[in-house]
């Protein structure tokens, strides 16, 4: 008998990896004996308890439908019962064993790291504005993996297993989710369960809508937000050159135009005061926890919001002092067991950490202490109090902040809004040249000096 060679080529894009598989040997096949399934019995026919006649008020056409998908359930479920005992495995036995034979090819990589700008400031830590990876081909690695097969097999399904799909499925609604009607109909489930015959193998199928579940009384809330930038007010630079390295030091108080009045910026239409830190937030809207979703069934609920505050721009001004850095620390409890994580915030955010990060800042754990600070690698996160934000723009006030499961900002702890992503050219400094900076989603329309109040 000539032998026969199949070749599959197959490409995986993991990490460079090409796989190749060659397959060979004899495809004579000696099939096994199989026995048709036999006929199914036919489908027992069910009797539903009917309701009593303090449900009079469920519309006739709700219950009927109700039932429709009670009886489809019953008769499905019973084919695919009668197919889970009719079905057997069948199996065909190579004459010759087929030998599959797997090569993986890898590609080998020299790589190295250059940091343009590298310098060393007064607290010995190298540092670049950038840590940038480049790589190399340099080879190649070949691996080889055998495998012997000497049958297959299948599932043999009758030929009236096509019955469970051609039987007629319910169309109707029994009711709207969240209506009045719906809840009457969980009700009514509930006594249908309770009073189910002795003997009866009818499984009652609940009807498919949800239930209201009125909120809490305390008011929750929700913030989500599109991007988010600053603005800030200039300080001079420390006259020691070391004040960098220093714990203790501060940055010398900025001069007013006008000794004892504070200057003044508006951008798009917001008057800037100084010395203080403004958020923009752009895009925000304001969510109010309206209720529950609950499926009759038991399935998984759903949190019900709605719009109560939307706004192009949403503000919240802070003393720089009061900036919160979010701090995310994870451990495993055990050598197995699941990593855990936690948030904690402190009033330590430094603005000019996005141009020259503490070492303190940049490393906040001790993995890679010692290595090259990479400027671009700094992604701080910084965290706004949500009830600052209310009550500054107006809105929700009083409320219990929580995160919506479908995404946006993340809130954290007491009521503090996550929020990260930014980048340096998100801060913008204010100027008295009225030009605002480069990528701001804002417009400076003006600088002035002070207002003429004290």
């Amino acid at each position: 008998m000539m032998e026969k060679t199949c070749f599959i080529m197959m490409y995986a894009l993991l990490s460079g990896v090409y796989a190749q598989t060659n397959i060979s040997g004899s495809p004579t096949r000696v099939d096994s004996s199989s026995t048709a399934a036999p006929a199914h019995p036919p489908v027992p026919s069910i009797t539903l308890v009917p309701l009593p006649s303090q449900f009079s008020d469920v519309a006739k056409s709700a219950v009927e439908c109700w039932d429709s998908h009670i009886s489809y359930t019953f008769s499905s479920d019973f084919l695919r019962s009668q197919l889970d005992s009719s079905e057997f495995w069948t199996s065909t036995t190579y004459a010759t064993p087929i030998t599959e034979t797997d090569y993986y090819t890898q590609t080998l990589e020299d790589c190295t790291t250059s940091y343009p700008g590298l310098t060393t400031l007064c607290d010995k830590f190298p540092r670049a504005s950038s840590c940038i990876l480049q790589c190399t081909q340099k080879g190649t690695s070949i691996s080889t993996r055998f495998f012997t097969d000497s049958g297959t097999g299948s599932w043999y399904r009758p030929t009236w297993s096509t019955e469970i799909e051609q039987l007629p499925k319910p169309t109707c609604t029994v009711a709207a989710d969240l209506s009045h009607q719906c809840s009457r109909l969980a009700e009514a489930y509930d006594w249908r369960t309770s009073h189910i015959p002795d003997g009866n193998t009818v499984w009652y199928v609940p009807p498919r809508c949800d239930v209201f579940l009125p909120p809490p009384a305390t008011k929750r809330c929700s913030f989500k937000a599109d991007s988010y930038e600053a603005y800030y007010w200039p300080t001079p630079k420390p006259s020691d050159p070391n004040a960098f390295c220093s714990p203790n030091a501060t940055a010398p108080p900025a001069t007013p135009t006008i000794p004892g009045r504070p200057n003044t910026a508006v951008v798009s239409g917001f008057t800037l005061t100084s010395p203080y830190v403004y958020h923009i937030l752009h895009n925000a809207t304001v969510f109010s926890f309206a209720g529950r979703a609950s499926p009759i069934d038991g399935g998984p609920i759903e949190s019900l919001w709605s719009v109560s505050s939307a706004a192009p721009t949403m503000t919240l001004s802070q003393a720089s002092s009061s900036l919160l850095s979010l701090k995310e620390e994870c451990h495993r409890p055990s050598p197995h067991g699941a990593r855990r994580c936690t948030w904690s915030y402190d009033p330590d955010f430094r603005i000019q950490d996005m141009l020259t990060v503490r070492a303190s800042a940049y490393y906040t754990t001790s993995d890679g202490v010692g290595s090259t600070i990479c400027q671009s690698y700094y992604h701080p996160r910084i965290g706004l109090p949500l009830n600052e934000i209310a009550s500054q723009n107006g809105v929700e006030e009083g409320c219990d902040w929580t995160s919506k499961p479908s995404g946006g900002l993340t809130i954290i702890g007491k009521d503090i809004l996550s929020v990260g992503g930014f980048t340096s050219s998100d801060y913008h400094v204010v100027t008295a040249t009225g030009v605002p900076s480069p990528g701001s989603k804002t417009t400076l329309t003006s600088v002035a000096t002070p207002t003429g109040e004290n």
